[in-house]
This record gives C-alpha cells, structure tokens and sequence, in this order.
C-alpha cells in the first residue's frame, strides 16, 4: 500500500492523517491531534507561538508517521492550513513576533483608512477590506511599533513558518498567499508596497536530507505546497466543480465553489482565492458559526432539544454577531442583538432563534453567489453541521434547496491528501472518489415560506441597527 501523510494546521488545534494515495481514503487508527489555545486580550489580540506550532506539527507528524500499517510505503506529505495569518522574521529565520491570527481585531482602525484610500483595491487581490486579511495587520505593526517591524526582514503565513523549519523551505504558496490580500491575483504577484518583506512564491514540493525535528526518512520525503484550508475542505467534501457547492459550518462557517474561469469576476460582498494558478474559488466566510451555538450551550445551559419548536414561533429577531461578521457585509464592529424578549422567552427559543438567523446569513452569501453556481448541489460538511440534524433541516428550509450532507469529517485533510495526490501524478482532484452522501435534507417549503417573511424582519433589523452607507 502507498500513503499520504497530512497535516492540517487549524486555529485551535493540528491534525495528521494518512490517506490511501491510490483511493484517497483515509486509513484507520492513523489520526493524532495535538491542541492549542489561541491567545486573546481585551484589545483584540488573537496570537499564537511559532515556534510552538512548529513542534507541535513534528510531534504530529512522527506519531501519525509511527502508526503506518506494516509494508506501508509513504510517498509524501500533503497540508493545510488556516488562512490570513502571519508571522513576522528575523535574518537568521527566527520568528521575533508571534504568529498574528485571522481573528486579531487591532489593525481596525488601519483598516478602515486604507479602504478609503484604495477601496478598488479588492478587485486585485480578491480580499475586502477587512481586519481578518494580513494587509491590515502589517500597517498597523508598522505604525504602532515601528521597531518591530523594522526587525522584521520577511512576513509569512504560519505554514511556511513550519515548512522553513521542518525542511528548509524558503517560499509561500500561490493558495496561502492568494488569501493574504497582499497578493495581486491580476498580475500574480505581490502588490509591490510590501513585496520587499515576502518570500518568493514557490509552488513545487520541498525536501531535506536531515531535519532538527523530524527523522530523516520523514524529510527527506517531498512536502507538497500548502492549500489554503477553506479550499482545501472543498477538494475533501467532493466540492470541486461549479456543480457543488460547499457549505460548511465549524467553529466559523463558509460558502464556497471553485470555478473553472481564469480571474472570475469578484461578486459584490465575496471573495477570490486561489488553490493554483489556473483554479480559483468564489465565496464568502462567517465569522460566527458553531461558534454561535457553543456560546449558546454555554449561556444558556439548555437542557432539553430544540426540535419540538416550530420555525420561527418565537417571536425573536436576532442578529448572531458576536465577533462582528464577514460575509457579505465585512464589518467588525457589527454587535449582536435580540429584539422581542418577554418574560414568557426560553432558553430553547433563544437558541432556536440564534440558528435561524445564521442560517439567513448563509442565505445572504448564496444569493451573492447564486450568479456563479445557479443550479449547484448544496454539500453539506464541518463538524459543526454534521452534528446537528436540526441545523441541517434549518438551513434547507431556509435555502429552499435540498443539502447533500457529506460523510467526510476531517474534509480538510483529504482535501490535502487530493492535493498531494495530484502533485504526484496519481490522478486529477476533479477525477478522485467523491465521499459518500450520509443523507440528502429535503426542504420544507411550508418552513421556507415561514422564513422568507422572517428573513426580512431580520434584514430590516439589520438595517435599523447599521448605517446603510456601511452596508
């Protein structure tokens, strides 16, 4: 048997994995999994340590590496990685800032000046303006501590952090940097302000003849380019065509379709990735996903299930912003709120109310979207939607389109496991095994009708709450 090893960088946690190289299946017992917590203030700081990452992904990788099945021949090592974070550098190659996450709010007030410097700028680099995208944490390093930033003789994503530690890597996927917004897709380069601090784009594998982290058969392996994890949960769910379109809730939530056009047009309210470069993907991300219903286990305590309750029976109108949102709207600074609290309100009526409306931003991304993918199956996928059949049901009533709920649990790893597949000529993702399909949600169109009445008051809530020029 041939395998792929994979590693998939999350915010909160690294995953390893081994996949048949031939079928693209993964082989049992072989997963390890090692968490990390995030550090947070008050003030918006979202960090981790680098160094820490990087041994936390070798640990990964030799105990996923020590599980390989007898006679097993591994051929390489695909990865993933969570998008729009960076890491500042020295010239020695040491990180002298921790790594700056996705969700570091600080740069705000950066960002808000730069888009009314450059508000065209997105159409090039296929990132809003948006404190989640690396163009904003650089501008505001650069002014608040100078010195730092002046140390800094290179930025790069964590994942290449990783790869020039484990195996001496010197370069930056065309994947990771597409969603960094400091690379321009039209010219695929970097905008040339911050070209001089960024690595090379380097999209072939890597390989060393000893590592201080890993043994050297591990090495001396070829490390493929690393995907973007977002694109590469697509490639793992079976997403791979204008014809399916991913639906994903974890912790965040996300639309996304790739498309077969070079440089599609960028949708009002979305945005444009890049997995190589010739493919691209449209969509838009939630901030407030699973994460929405993990406060609400939390606050709430709920201690009977939702399903008993009819669909918007409530009398609730919430907006599910508990960390600003993204997609389509791109404001950090959007709070949440619920309007209709009576003495008479429950904890599950909260709750129920609380998905609902997550499920009416996902409508707000697919109506974006509807232009590109019109006629696209829904694939269901993330931990936090296979968990909740009534989510599930939720968000087809709400969609008024059946959801096609994909088995695949760990969608990213495969995703990278495909990927490396490809780089090794062992077929094309469009041509690998789909996962299968656990079940098909059909929607309720009594519900629907329910929730496109409930919709507006929401969206009109939206609109009482939030300057309309911000919208």
């Amino acid at each position: 048997m041939k395998a792929i090893l994979t590693l998939d960088l999350g915010t909160s946690s690294t995953r390893a994995r081994l996949y048949d190289a031939e079928t693209g299946e993964p082989l049992a017992g072989t997963t390890s999994q090692l968490s990390h917590l995030p550090q947070t203030t008050a003030e918006g700081a979202s960090t981790l340590d680098a160094d820490a990452l990087v041994r936390e992904v070798a640990d990964c990788a030799q105990t996923t590496w020590g599980k390989m099945p007898p006679g097993c021949q591994l051929l390489g090592v695909g990865l993933s990685c969570f998008w729009h974070s960076v890491v500042g550098i020295d010239a020695t190659g040491a990180a002298i800032t921790p790594v700056l996450l996705w969700n570091d709010r600080r740069s705000a007030g950066h960002v808000a000046r730069l888009k009314q410097e450059n508000p065209a700028l997105p159409n090039q680099t296929g990132c809003p303006w948006h404190t989640s995208y690396v163009y904003g944490r650089l501008a505001w390093l650069r002014e608040t501590d100078p010195a730092l930033f002046a140390r800094c003789q290179q930025f790069v994503t964590p994942v290449a952090y990783v790869l020039r530690k484990l195996v001496g890597a010197a370069g930056e996927s065309t994947s990771m940097a597409s969603a960094s917004g400091l690379w321009d897709q039209t010219q695929q380069a970097w905008l040339p302000e911050w070209a001089n601090i960024l690595p090379p784009i380097v999209d072939s594998p890597v390989s060393a003849e000893s590592s201080p982290f890993l043994p050297q058969s591990l090495a001396q392996l070829p490390w493929f380019a690393p995907v973007g994890d977002g694109l590469a949960s697509n490639l793992g769910c079976g997403a791979v065509s204008p014809e399916r379109l991913a639906l994903m809730i974890g912790t965040s939530g996300a639309m996304r379709v790739l498309t077969p056009t070079a440089l599609p047009h960028l949708p009002d309210g979305l945005w444009r990735y890049q997995l190589d470069q010739n493919r691209y993907a449209l969509g838009g991300a939630l901030t407030n996903g699973g994460s929405v219903w993990a406060w609400l286990e939390q606050t709430l305590k709920i201690s009977r299930p939702l399903d008993g309750l009819a669909p918007d029976s409530h009398g609730l109108t919430v907006l599910p912003f508990l960390a600003g949102e993204r997609a389509p709207l791109w404001r950090d600074d959007l709070t949440a709120a619920i309007i209709g609290l009576s003495a008479a309100t429950t904890p599950e009526q909260i709750a129920l109310a609380h998905l609902e409306a997550v499920a009416y931003r996902f409508a707000a991304i697919r109506e974006h979207l509807r232009p590109v993918a019109p006629k696209a199956e829904l694939i269901g996928t993330g931990a936090g939607l296979l968990a909740s059949p009534l989510w599930q049901q939720i968000l087809a009533d709400v969609l008024g389109e059946p959801i096609l709920i994909s088995s695949e649990e760990e969608a990213s790893s495969r995703g990278a496991a495909l990927w490396a597949r490809e780089q090794l000529g062992l077929g094309r993702i469009e041509d690998a095994p789909l996962p299968e399909i656990l079940h098909r949600v059909e929607p309720n169109f009594a519900h629907t009708e329910i929730y496109n009445e409930a919709r507006q008051r929401h969206e009109a809530l939206l609109k009482l709450l939030c300057p309309v020029n911000n919208l």
